[in-house]
């Protein structure tokens, strides 16, 4: 009688032991399976981010923006750099700076100081009234076409059609700007190619 307890203690112990192994096996499983339907989640989010002034509708994915985001924000940065005057430039150069590609921060450092520099020198203020923006979606870039408009002091110094490009980097469901500098009408991108023809 006693043999024939153990032995029934013995079967309910290795069934115990079957069942908390099938029950391991199965969260187990579970597991993987919320693992991967939470990556394929992370795969398809998308980010909206909004610049300041919303002029337009636009969408951005993991991998790509519209043509309008990158105008939207072409033209508010080239506002932070070119809107400026000599006690606003280095606030406006901050926060330019803060959306400065990492790969590129110090030479876009460098050129926004020493402009800053020539303005605060020389007392100077500039304002850019865009009249065209053209986006490159593929290379992340657009060129901005209008006129600039210079003061020192109080006094009007100068007026010209000019175009700049702003070039951008997108990392992590973020732009980063990673070149801005002034081009010509006949090469709007500032193309070495271009202009070498």
């Amino acid at each position: 009688m006693l043999f024939k307890q153990y032995q029934s203690e013995r079967d309910n112990a290795n069934s115990e032991i079957r069942f908390m192994r099938l029950l391991v096996v199965f969260l187990v499983i579970v597991c993987v399976v919320e693992g991967i339907l939470i990556q394929k989640l992370i795969d398809s989010e998308k980010i909206t981010l909004v610049p300041p002034e919303i002029k337009q509708s636009f969408w951005v994915s993991r991998s790509a923006v519209s043509s309008e985001y990158l105008e939207e924000m072409a033209y508010w940065y080239t506002g932070l750099a070119l809107n400026v005057t000599p006690l606003g430039v280095d606030y406006q150069n901050e926060l330019f700076l803060k959306y400065g590609n990492p790969a590129e921060y110090g030479r876009l450092q460098t050129e926004m100081h020493s402009r800053a520099a020539f303005l605060k020198r020389n007392g100077a203020s500039s304002q850019f009234a865009v009249n065209n923006i053209t986006p490159d979606n593929i290379n992340l870039r657009v060129a901005l076409s209008g006129t600039l408009y210079t003061w020192v002091s109080d006094k009007k110094a100068g007026e010209r059609n000019a175009t700049f490009m702003i070039a951008f980097k997108y990392m992590n469901g973020r732009l980063y700007v990673s070149d801005f500098k002034e081009t010509s009408h006949e090469n709007i991108f500032g193309d070495p190619a271009a202009g070498q023809s």
